[in-house]
């Protein structure tokens, strides 16, 4: 049967365990800023082709 770590390991694996908790939330509200910004300017491009398509059918 395998032995548990000590309580001092624990403790360090639970600390790292936030730290790259805190980072994943870090780095998933950076990525969705970003996804934001982009469909944003995607929307705008698409809007502004509309209306060059509608004004050349005319």
């Amino acid at each position: 049967m395998k032995k548990l770590p000590d309580e001092k390991t624990l403790d360090e694996l639970l600390d790292l365990a936030k730290d790259f908790e805190q980072q994943a939330l870090s780095l998933y509200e950076r990525a969705t800023e970003i996804d934001e910004k982009w469909r944003v300017r995607l929307e705008s491009k698409r809007k502004v082709a509309i209306q060059k398509s509608d004004g050349e059918s005319v």
